[in-house]
């Protein structure tokens, strides 16, 4: 597999995307190989493991231990144990853009660890209520959508689900003042029609057909279609893996 493609094993993937542009793919492959932590299983240590870096695309893991414990009977007595488990997530940085995937506690660190490597301010993409907005018109039909009301309204938070072509029907929201916290729905892109969720927390959720190889540059077309950008005019189609 390629280090742009991202096997799916479930039927949706769910993304964070973040608002740092790394000018040099390159040279921050080589910052976190020599100045990063790497992850140590008998240490503990919390840091990057299994890094590549090819064609201007950077794929790697960052993963923590993290301590849990389990209440259960011995004896007819309640006790508790400790365990350990390994939390990861893994992230892709292309010329466009990063994103993560995986388990959250991690991905927080993630993003800490590569700031105090680069230097950079690095932070999720929070999408804006014009980015919201205009998804949602681009759609061929809205699935769900959540809205906020300003405080004073007596219905602060609703979230609408079916099949509609315009939230702005109905008359739950007020029209000049609210806000989007998500949307969901079909949008036709260079690969056919697909379900995406985009919340203003910067995460996507792509819905796609089980056992696909999705690549990087698909998820940069969804990401400029919401960011208003120019798009990738090529994308590659995503492949089975049956």
């Amino acid at each position: 597999m390629l280090i742009n493609e991202i096997e799916i094993t479930g039927s949706s993937i769910s993304l964070k995307c973040w608002a740092t542009k790394f000018e040099d793919v390159a040279a921050t492959f080589e910052q976190i190989m020599q100045r990063g932590d790497q992850f140590d299983l008998e240490t503990e240590m919390p840091g990057f493991h299994d890094c590549d870096c090819e064609n201007s695309v950077m794929r790697g893991f960052y993963s923590i231990v993290v301590p849990f414990e389990i209440e259960h009977l011995i004896d007819g007595i309640t006790t508790k144990t400790l365990f350990k488990r390994i939390e990861s997530c893994e992230f892709i940085i292309g010329e466009r853009a990063m994103y993560s995937f995986g388990r959250p506690g991690p991905m927080k660190l993630l993003g800490a660890a590569l700031a105090a490597i680069t230097g950079l301010h690095i932070d999720l993409i929070e999408f804006e209520f014009s980015h919201l907005s205009q998804l949602q018109e681009r759609m061929t039909r809205i699935k769900t959508i959540v809205v906020t009301n300003p405080k004073e309204k007596e219905i602060r938070r609703a979230r609408l689900a079916g099949h509609m072509e315009s939230y702005t029907e109905y008359n739950i929201v007020d029209p000049r003042n609210h806000g989007i916290e998500s949307v969901a729905g079909l949008i036709d892109t260079p690969l056919g029609p697909l379900t995406i969720t985009v919340a203003k927390k910067g995460s996507i959720r792509l819905n796609v057909k089980k056992g696909l190889v999705m690549t990087l540059e698909c998820i940069d077309w969804v990401l400029a279609l919401i960011m208003e950008e120019k798009r990738p005019e090529s994308v590659k189609a995503p492949q089975s893996v049956f």
